[in-house]
């Protein structure tokens, strides 16, 4: 089914990008907030980025705050993953305008940026005028979405869906352990189950989207046998994990998810 997604993604996305370059241009700046950005390490780091180009001018606002909008629905299903900025086309417009401009227009989290490090005319792409809208993601720093006069709701979502999925990590199978999770989704506790069938060092590590690890939940030398081990998700935010069990040359995991 996923695959079947992935694809319909790609012929959907083939007219997007195909006129523009199909790889980001990398930058290392400082934000209107004083926060630096290296941007071939964020994309490496699994993270989505959103990028809106502006004067700023009224034709900017609408397709801005849609793109706005698409990223912060993220925040509960991706949390962490997808990140909005705002630019100025030129870097030119002094951040206090920028930052203004944004407030006013229902973009009070964007991160604002207005410096020459960052220009819409290192994106070409489909048309002209503004907001240029792009999606930047994965290890390929992958150009998934790149647009002109603003941007249609459907196909930037679609763009970032694919930009995630280029990103995250897989559910591995491995019947030497047959690890499960329950109850999945979990709320405050679950409870991780698998079997060893050699006795052995054993490692379960509780490991984001992105493969960090949160939390080790065993470490031990255990012998051949049935195991059952809790793990209490009170402090973990709302999202997507994967319990990640090695023992030797053998390793699998298998996803959950949190809602509180």
């Amino acid at each position: 089914m996923k695959k079947n997604l992935l694809i319909s993604f790609i012929i959907l996305l083939n007219g997007i990008i195909a006129f523009g370059q199909t790889t980001a241009t990398d930058f290392t700046l400082t934000d209107c907030s004083g926060n630096s950005h290296h941007l071939f390490s964020e994309l490496d780091a699994g993270k989505v980025i959103v990028i809106s180009f502006v004067m700023p001018c009224a034709s900017c606002i609408g397709p801005s705050v849609s793109a706005y909008n698409s990223v912060q629905n993220y925040s509960i299903s991706d949390p962490g993953r997808v990140f909005f900025y705002l630019a100025d086309d030129n870097g030119t417009t002094s951040c206090s305008t920028l930052n203004s401009w944004a407030s006013q227009n229902g973009m009070p989290t964007a991160t604002v940026i207005s410096t020459t490090a960052l220009l819409m005319s290192q994106y070409s792409g489909n048309g002209l005028g503004m907001p240029k809208i792009v999606v930047l993601g994965g290890s390929g720093h992958t150009v998934f979405y790149n647009e002109n006069n603003g941007a249609n709701s459907h196909d930037l979502e679609a763009a970032i869906n694919l930009a995630l999925l280029s990103t995250e990590l897989k559910e591995t199978e491995n019947d030497f352990f047959n690890l499960t999770v329950f109850p999945n989704p979990v709320k405050n506790q679950a409870t991780v189950t698998y079997s060893l069938k050699n006795t052995g060092e054993v490692t379960v590590d509780i490991v984001n989207i992105l493969g960090e690890k949160i939390q080790t939940i065993a470490l031990t030398k255990q012998t051949a046998g049935n195991y059952n081990v809790q793990i209490n998700t009170e402090t973990l935010s709302n999202g997507v994990y994967f319990v990640k069990l090695i023992s030797g040359d053998s390793l699998e995991m298998k996803k959950f998810t949190v809602s509180h």
